[in-house]
């Protein structure tokens, strides 16, 4: 029992930084230039891929359905940026933009705002994951990073990645209406695999986004406010 309390408090706090917005999160202070900008230079520029979506025609029209299903039920807090299926590795990867309720809600508020907006991914995705054991939904907090040759460039960084079967997913949502309590026994009994990078141990986004966006637009005005 101790060790389930200890779960739930450190991952209150955890999602309480991811609701909180980039600027909280050391991590990302080099990409705003708030400390050693030349470390990260290079690395900037290799990813600045991030604004373009594919649009080469080969992605699957049922998994662009879906994602534009999910984001319409979240009400605009979701901007799913990727879906791929994986079959080497049996995952099911999304990746997404998550925008939290602001600095007015509450620690309580904000983790289950979270917590429904994961819910609404997963089923969402459960047809499009059929065949794949594992589904991981990728956090991203993006951040505007100033570049040698392309002027004002979008980075991202993976905040937070939720792994769990799909399997789990079946029997937690067949549990509805869940809490947030519910969601937090996922990861104290093993079920799903919650991980949030530590500061010096950065994981950027690097791959090919495959789902228009909608949500860069207020990130940049927000971003340029904060500058």
């Amino acid at each position: 029992m101790k060790d389930r309390v200890k779960v739930h408090w450190w991952f209150i706090i955890v999602l309480s930084l991811l609701g909180a917005g980039c600027s909280s999160l050391p991590g990302l202070r080099v990409l705003s230039g708030q400390a050693a900008p030349e470390a990260a230079a290079e690395r900037v520029v290799e990813i600045t891929g991030l604004v373009m979506a594919d649009k080469t025609g080969q992605t699957d029209p049922a998994l662009i359905s879906a994602a534009d299903r999910i984001e319409a039920a979240a009400g605009g807090s979701i901007d799913i940026i990727e879906i791929r299926q994986d079959t080497r590795s049996d995952v099911f990867n999304i990746y997404m933009l998550y925008r939290g309720l602001g600095a007015d809600a509450s620690a309580q508020e904000q983790n289950d705002a979270l917590r429904r907006a994961l819910e609404l991914t997963w089923q969402g995705m459960l047809q499009a994951s059929q065949g794949l054991d594992i589904i991981r939904v990728n956090l991203l907090q993006p951040s505007m990073v100033p570049t040698l040759d392309k002027g004002l460039s979008f980075v991202a960084r993976i905040s937070a990645t939720f792994d769990i079967s799909r399997e789990s997913v079946l029997a937690y949502l067949n549990k509805r209406p869940t809490t947030l309590q519910d969601f937090v026994n996922l990861i104290a009994d093993g079920e799903m695999i919650f991980q949030s990078p530590q500061d010096g141990d950065t994981a950027f986004y690097d791959s090919q986004p495959n789902h228009p966006m909608f949500m860069l637009a207020s990130i940049e005005a927000q971003l340029r406010g904060q500058q």
